[in-house]
């Protein structure tokens, strides 16, 4: 079970980063976090109950200055929802020095034989103690690496916390409520699940320094499963309510942004029922609707959503948000509806028969026949010959 949470939860982090990145780019930051905590679970497990020396040799000490990065990309995840921005500053580099300190002290280490770290990781296998001195930082005794490595998160954490508690922005006028109130929650349930696994790591850490290896992993495993369990039920909490990797954007109106005049796309492209009319992201919403509909950028196969984001002067995730929030579709699907009403005006248009339909899928945006016969047939019901022998 422990190895099953650590694997589930470092696989979770890494399509949560692959998927989401170019949508919200915060999402790194928080991916990263996800995917060191569990990298520091793989290694306690091959340490305390695996029997590879392998796989202990690969984890062992190599990682450790990865590890020292989980609490700044933490800050920098919390940071960058409240101020909806995802670009570092100067000062960040700071964050960095204990990761580079320790790197540097383990540089010597890195230069050893693995033939000599498989040699050690099987002396740990066999004597668990070995733990408390198996140190492979010249700079640091294993002792401290490890009070560092949770003192440090544990300080980030609160810092975050604080933060997250203090902020308290504009509602209405500048965050949609529901967003807000959904990502705050599921922020507070994060942080009480990491306080929990920190309070763990904090008892073991403190019984490692007191008593044996063997002594301090018996008496509280229990208690690292269960924060493990909580960390990995919010990491896939993230894959039900995609909505909480948005953050809260704040939007901002574009003084110097044409106002199109076209009307707004009509359903099932829109929910004109659409009750949060006091989202101030309805105004982006419906330059969206008019920039689709007046300069019809769909009609390009290599249209991407980062082309939307530039033309309308805002964020790609403000984008990636109303699409999905106030659109109710992602962008492939709105992508591919829009295309395939253009595609139905070409069939039904007599101007446009001597094409094919090859030539019309061509002109609707399609880089394919394969790949508009599929998209028609998802969308219609039928493929584009069979609806033009039904008109």
């Amino acid at each position: 079970m422990f190895l099953f949470n650590a694997l589930l939860s470092q696989f979770i982090s890494i399509i949560l980063v692959i998927f989401n990145w170019k949508e919200n780019k915060n999402t790194i930051y928080l991916g990263g976090f996800l995917f060191i905590i569990s990298l520091y679970s793989l290694t306690h497990y091959f340490a305390v109950f695996g029997s590879s020396a392998f796989w202990l040799a690969i984890f062992y000490g190599n990682f450790a200055p990865i590890m020292m990065m989980a609490g700044p990309l933490l800050y920098f995840y919390v940071r960058g929802i409240i101020e909806d921005t995802y670009i570092l500053k100067r000062t960040d580099f700071f964050h960095f020095i204990p990761a580079i300190i320790i790197f540097i002290g383990n540089v010597p280490y890195y230069l050893t034989p693995f033939s000599v770290k498989l040699q050690l990781a099987q002396s740990i296998l066999n004597n668990m103690n070995l733990l408390k001195s198996a140190s492979v930082n010249f700079i640091f005794p294993i002792k401290a690496n490890y009070v560092m490595r949770v003192s440090s998160l544990m300080i980030y954490a609160v810092i975050s916390y604080y933060k997250i508690w203090k902020y308290r922005p504009n509602l209405k006028k500048s965050i949609p409520v529901q967003q807000y109130l959904l990502t705050y929650r599921w922020l507070n349930m994060f942080f009480i699940s990491l306080i929990i696994l920190l309070l763990a790591l904090g008892l073991m850490t403190a019984s490692f320094i007191q008593k044996t290896p063997k002594e301090t992993y018996g008496a509280l495993d229990l208690v690292h499963n269960l924060g493990g369990i909580m960390v990995l039920l919010l990491s896939v909490s993230l894959l039900i309510f995609p909505q909480i990797l948005y953050g809260f954007p704040v939007y901002h109106e574009v003084p110097d942004l044409p106002k199109l005049k076209t009307p707004i796309i009509p359903t099932p492209l829109l929910d004109s029922e659409e009750k949060d009319e006091e989202n101030p992201f309805i105004e982006l919403r419906d330059q969206i609707n008019a920039y689709l509909a007046e300069e019809k950028p769909y009609l390009n196969p290599d249209f991407s959503i980062g082309d939307m984001a530039t033309a309308l002067k805002s964020p790609q995730h403000h984008i990636s948000y109303c699409l999905r929030v106030l659109f109710k579709q992602s962008f492939p699907k709105l992508k591919t509806t829009l295309r395939i009403q253009y595609a139905l005006e070409l069939l039904n248009s007599n101007e446009f028969n001597h094409l094919s339909i090859e030539g019309i899928g061509q002109m609707a945006g399609f880089t394919s026949r394969s790949s508009f016969y599929a998209a028609f047939q998802a969308e219609m019901g039928c493929s584009p010959g069979e609806y033009l022998e039904r008109k």
